[in-house]
C-alpha cells in the first residue's frame, strides 16, 4: 500500500494538471458553461476521429457533477463509467491513463481501488481554473481506452479556447 501512495504522489507531481499545461478555464467563466464547452469538444473530436458513441462527464474539485451527456448510440453503461473516470481523476489529481501501471500486477493495491471506489481505465483527466491547483475532471467512455483518453484531452483542450 506504501507502494500506491508513493507512485500516486509522484504521478500528482509529474503529471498533475499544471504539468500537463491544462490551466483552463478562467475564473470568470462559470463551471456550467466551460463544462458545456468541455463537452462540445469532445464530441467534435469523437466525430473527427469516427470514435463509436461516448458519454462525458465535467465534475467540479469535490468530485461533485456538473454536466454530462450521453450521446445517440452510447451504452446507458457509459454515463456511469465516465463518471468513476471523472472523480477517479479528481480524487487522485492525475489522469486515470497513468494509474493502469500502479495497480496492474498488484493484487493489494487493485483491492484498494476497488474499495476506494477508483479505476485505472483511460479516460478521465483533471483541470485546472485561474488560479486553482485542480478545478475538476472529465470523464469519457465508449469508445476504446485510448479513444477515451484523448477525447478527455480534447475536451480539456476545448476549456482553453473561448
Amino acid at each position: 500500500m506504501s507502494q500506491m501512495r508513493s507512485l500516486l504522489a509522484a504521478c500528482v507531481l509529474c503529471v498533475g494538471p499544471s504539468a500537463l499545461g491544462q490551466s483552463a478555464p478562467s475564473a470568470a467563466d462559470s463551471m456550467l458553461a466551460a463544462a458545456e464547452r468541455a463537452i462540445s469538444g469532445c464530441f467534435a473530436y469523437a466525430a473527427a476521429n469516427k470514435m463509436p458513441p461516448v458519454s462525458v462527464v465535467v465534475v467540479d474539485s469535490s468530485g461533485a457533477l456538473i454536466a454530462s451527456k450521453r450521446q445517440d448510440g452510447a451504452m446507458p453503461v457509459a454515463s456511469d463509467a465516465a463518471l468513476l473516470k471523472a472523480r477517479t481523476s479528481v480524487r487522485t489529481r492525475a489522469p486515470t491513463a497513468v494509474l493502469s501501471p500502479i495497480v496492474q500486477g498488484d493484487a493489494g493495491t487493485r483491492d484498494a481501488f476497488i474499495t476506494m471506489q477508483l479505476t485505472s481505465i483511460p479516460g478521465g483527466v483533471p483541470f485546472a481554473r485561474g488560479a486553482e491547483a485542480l478545478a475538476g475532471a472529465v470523464g469519457v467512455s465508449g469508445g476504446q481506452p485510448d479513444q477515451d483518453a484523448a477525447c478527455a484531452m480534447s475536451a480539456v483542450e476545448a476549456l482553453k479556447a473561448k
